[in-house]
């Protein structure tokens, strides 16, 4: 009993820890910065942590006010669960009676200075996936994770697999497919998508993109490389 019990408490404290995320974001020699969010607009980033000159942050993810955000903006912002990740199901029957929960999708984290956007953060676990996040249609996909953060308005536990369709030429329609295992808490959630498959194209056409894709909570926060990019 007393092994069992020891294995709930480490599995809860990760939970209750894995919303706070210290690294360094690469590459950064400026001032420091805010870390924020702009998934309910630009005039109103949610803070969720500071960068200072050397690059050294922490995130936290947990118990973010959202009493600024006019009720409005939360509205238009928020959409069904089941067209709210990066890759979307053929339709929403998979998610069953999840579907229609409210959520929000973060795709960067924001860098602002003085309240000014100055920089954007692409969260990858190989620098190669970034030139297909900023443009899938013409850079390639390559296997690795990228992550982003997701807003629910209730809790929300999916595991269960479902697919969806690309266009990979005029003749070529490839099935995907995307295997959730995630719980996501009320409020704010790291999530992480992991490239499993990578389905190559004619490079004349279309860039490679992924096939087969693992959605869940961030594994290893270690393995997340925080990549600027400054205006």
């Amino acid at each position: 009993m007393k092994p069992i019990l020891i294995l709930c408490f480490m599995c809860c404290f990760f939970w209750a820890n894995a919303q706070e995320i210290t690294g360094n974001v690469k590459n950064h020699n400026k001032s420091e910065m805010d870390l924020v969010l702009m998934l309910f607009g630009m005039d109103y980033p949610v803070s969720i942590g500071k960068v200072d000159k050397k690059g050294q942050f922490t995130a936290n993810l947990d118990n973010l006010s959202l009493d600024q955000i006019p009720e409005e903006n939360m509205s238009m912002s928020m959409g069904p669960l089941y067209f709210n990740f990066h890759f979307n199901c053929n339709n929403s029957d998979a998610f069953g009676e999840n579907a229609e929960k409210l959520a929000a999708r973060q795709d960067f984290v924001r860098l602002t200075k003085n309240g000014d956007w100055v920089g954007t953060v692409f969260l990858v676990s190989d620098e190669g996936l970034r030139p297909w996040i900023e443009d899938s249609g013409y850079n390639n996909a390559i296997k690795g994770s990228f992550y982003e953060v997701m807003y629910v308005a209730d809790d929300v536990s999916l595991n269960m697999t479902c697919n969806s369709s690309v266009y990979a030429s005029d003749n070529e329609e490839v099935e995907t497919e995307y295997n959730f295992d995630i719980k996501l808490k009320k409020g704010f959630n790291w999530v992480e998508y992991t490239i499993e498959e990578v389905h190559e194209t004619d490079p004349n056409i279309r860039a490679s993109f992924p096939s087969k894709v693992s959605i869940s909570n961030v594994k290893d926060p270690s393995k997340i490389l925080w990549v600027g990019t400054y205006y």
